[in-house]
């Protein structure tokens, strides 16, 4: 039975994200010393154990102006408490792992995603006033059709405000990196940059460069219709990979933060207000562990 499940697990590893099989297989103090030593530690991936409470959805709202977009910090408040009083101990000890693209939620035992989201889609992260030790976060679907609150539990308020600022700041990379992908595509047509944009454009491109993409395509390498002209139900509808709609997905969420929001580059964190410039990697890597120091000594997981 043993040999099985150790099998089972190295064959989830095995064809799992470089991230995660990087984290598996590394002791705590290596895994220290590659953050601290790493240009972009969001590349190594900061992994947190944390214990999952609970979630709860909503239907989404995905062509909403601005003045009509939900209140993410309410929403998922009452979302802590609902979960709380409706979820008892004992429960399942998992692993966040926020990297330079995406957040992922892990089940160690077998090393199976739980939740695996861009970065673009979080629309808040914070933690909460009466449960402090709480780290929450509202995943948007794809299509915008539905909200998920997501409730997880750490050690110590530190911990969650902590893991909080690390989701802002990779956050902040990403849509940067976007940012700066426009303006490279409009100096390639000729269009003028704002004063700065250029020095602007080299401090994200090192932050997440991956962001920076090719010119959408159409299936049969016909160009695709103007990606501001789509909504949501429109972008699933085109031929095109799943990679390429998550990217215009990710266009057309950036787009219009940039034109609704005065600093679009800042997630809702609530109360916190975090600003992910101030970001610390010193006090962020304090509370990360790997995947592999998750031992037998974790609490057991609740049967669902």
């Amino acid at each position: 039975m043993a040999a099985r499940l150790l099998r089972k697990t190295g064959e989830a590893i095995k064809h799992s994200p470089a991230t995660v099989k990087r984290l598996m297989g590394v002791s705590k103090g290596k895994y220290k010393m590659e953050l601290a030593r790493a240009d972009d530690p969001f590349k190594v991936g900061l992994s947190y154990h944390v214990d999952y409470i609970g979630y709860e959805s909503f239907p989404g709202t995905p062509e909403l102006g601005a003045e009509e977009e939900p209140k993410y910090a309410e929403m998922c408040d009452k979302s802590v408490v609902k979960v709380h009083q409706e979820k008892s101990p004992p429960f399942k000890r998992l692993v966040v792992i926020v990297s330079d693209q995406r957040l992922t939620v892990m089940d160690p035992k077998d090393a199976k995603a739980v939740v695996k989201i861009p970065l673009y889609r979080i629309a808040f992260c914070g933690s909460h006033t009466l449960f402090s030790k709480t780290f929450t976060f509202m995943e948007k679907s794809r299509d915008g059709t539905r909200l998920t609150c997501h409730v997880l539990a750490c050690e110590s308020p530190t911990k969650a405000q902590s893991m909080v600022r690390v989701v802002a700041k990779a956050f902040q990379n990403v849509f940067l990196a976007w940012s700066a992908a426009q303006r490279r595509e409009k100096r390639k047509k000729g269009i003028p940059s704002a004063p700065g944009a250029e020095a602007a454009d080299e401090a994200a491109a090192a932050a997440a460069p991956e962001a920076a993409v090719p010119a959408p395509t159409g299936g049969d390498g016909d160009e695709a219709p103007a990606e501001d002209e789509l909504d949501a139900a429109d972008v699933e509808k085109l031929d095109v990979s799943e990679e390429e709609k998550e990217r215009r997905h990710m266009h057309r969420t950036f787009s219009r933060r940039t034109i609704r929001q005065k600093t679009p580059d800042v997630l809702d964190t609530g109360e916190l207000k975090v600003k992910p410039d101030e970001f610390d990697l010193d006090e962020a890597a304090e509370y990360c562990e790997p995947v592999a120091a998750l031992g037998d000594d974790a609490p057991p997981a609740d049967d669902e």
